[in-house]
């Protein structure tokens, strides 16, 4: 039995014999507890103790966190805006640990997996910032940011490349402004990056 953890015991008796049942009454969550919690995945949960973007404190190895203070950062946290990114790129294992990269408090990530549905989620829902790759099927990434750009000029576009010095750059400077970062990505830069964009 953990030390953080307070047990008070239930007499209850039945039928068959007297029993004295343990029944778990803590403000003490787990890192197992706090995705239950908010409805998260546990890996998830990590990765925000991990950066510090969520309330709590380490035991040895293991992570704690109090249910009052997780109450309280949610409260705050629901009176904040959310930003909403959107990640468009065709390389399934890329737009995943971009999305997990942009993952914290008052965050949204969206995900496409081609520039279809990047121009759909990018021109039908409020989205604050958009991550694009320029080699995607169906529509490429000069095509999307095109028509991103024709109908939300004002919406920042961060072009994710291993073809900075390809046609296709040079056909999507000619479309609008843009930030460009080239692949293999710096994870810790490509996080400045974002948060210095939407100011987070």
């Amino acid at each position: 039995m953990e030390n953080n953890y307070q047990y008070l015991l239930i007499h209850s008796r039945t039928p068959e014999r007297g029993i004295m049942s343990p029944e778990p009454v803590s403000d003490i969550f787990t890192v197992g507890d706090v995705a239950a919690y908010l409805k998260l995945p546990i890996s998830t949960v990590y990765r925000l103790a991990e950066r510090r973007e969520i309330p709590g404190h380490k035991v040895g190895r293991q992570w704690r966190f109090q249910r009052t203070v997780i109450d309280e950062w949610l409260r705050k946290r629901s009176e904040m805006r959310t930003t909403t990114i959107l990640v468009a790129d065709d390389d399934d294992d890329v737009r995943e640990v971009l999305a997990e990269a942009l993952e914290g408090p008052a965050r949204r990530v969206l995900q496409a997996k081609n520039g279809v549905e990047a121009v759909q989620w990018a021109t039908g829902a409020p989205v604050d910032l958009v991550v694009l790759d320029l080699l995607m099927p169906e529509m490429d990434g000069v095509e999307a940011y095109r028509r991103i750009h024709a109908a939300r000029p004002e919406l920042p576009v961060v072009i994710v490349t291993g073809h900075t010095e390809s046609d296709l750059m040079l056909k999507v400077l000619e479309i609008g402004p843009f930030t460009v970062l080239q692949k293999p990505l710096d994870i810790q830069k490509f996080r400045k990056v974002i948060d210095l964009i939407v100011g987070a």
